[in-house]
């Protein structure tokens, strides 16, 4: 039964979920976290810096650990395809429909909506990721750093997770 629960809750994610990764955080958050009570809060952030590091989109990268912790390899392999499917299905239909459409006015009004409703979900992404990240003054210290070192520096993120990573280790 958790295989299916597992599978259904992450094509929920995939089918209502916009914006990206970052977006999709919040959701992912509120299934896994708030309404499952699959994993504990402390967890889930460990799971969003782990998705981060790793290779790929976040959101297939944190459903893929979430379903190895709940289910195994199967678990896995059933929330990652819960959670492209989805996006796989939609993107055929969009494409289809954009290729027929894509002269019409208001067709166009739809995406200019649609980005909006994506900086609206990357913004509750960063503010739930703030809030449980800025324990203390160091992590607002070494986030300011990384902030002025991405902004003003245009250093490369490898480097500042590198330099963070070892920051922590060293003085956190």
């Amino acid at each position: 039964m958790i295989y299916l629960q597992l599978m259904f809750t992450f094509m929920k994610i995939g089918l209502f979920s916009f914006g990206g990764g970052y977006a999709i955080l919040a959701m992912i958050r509120q299934e896994v976290v708030l309404n499952n009570h699959w994993l504990s809060q402390t967890q889930f952030m460990d799971v969003v810096a782990i998705s981060q590091m790793t290779p790929g989109p976040i959101a297939v990268n944190a459903a893929t650990f979430i379903g190895y912790q709940k289910g195994g390899v199967f678990g896995a392999l059933l929330c990652t395809f819960g959670v492209i499917l989805p996006s796989l299905i939609i993107m055929l239909i969009v494409t289809i429909t954009y290729l027929k459409l894509k002269k019409q006015k208001w067709f166009m009004n739809v995406f200019s909506k649609l980005r909006l409703l994506s900086v609206g979900l990357i913004a509750a992404a960063l503010i739930m990721v703030f809030e449980d990240a800025m324990r203390d003054w160091f992590s607002g210290i070494v986030f300011a750093a990384c902030l002025v070192a991405g902004w003003r520096f245009k250093l490369n993120p490898f480097y500042m997770l590198i330099a963070a990573a070892i920051v922590g280790m060293l003085l956190g």
